[in-house]
């Protein structure tokens, strides 16, 4: 990831915050502290029976969200925003399905 890509870690647009859905907005206030955060804790801030798929909207808007399993727990951490889907880029966690 080069320099110039970077957006202001864990800062958006605030035109594009503003039509994000509620569940995208709740979680990424939620991760933009910068700590890791158990699954269970960000369903129960966003409200969202499927936490995955508010995390990969999330990806898809620039976050680059790593996520981590320990003890049959799953955790998410915010640490960057990018221009671009980080999907589309292949930026991926270790744990995710569709890392390489």
């Amino acid at each position: 990831m080069t320099q110039q890509n970077m957006v202001s870690p864990f800062r958006v647009d605030q035109a594009d915050f503003d039509r994000w859905s509620k569940q995208r907005k709740a979680l990424y206030l939620a991760l933009s502290d910068g700590r890791i955060h158990r699954r269970e804790a960000l369903v129960q801030a966003t409200g969202a029976l499927n936490i995955t798929a508010v995390v990969s909207e999330l990806r898809h808007k620039g976050a680059v969200i790593d996520c981590t399993r320990n003890k049959q727990q799953i955790y998410y951490q915010l640490k960057a925003m990018v221009n671009g889907s980080t999907v589309q880029k292949g930026i991926h966690c270790e744990t995710c399905r569709c890392a390489k």
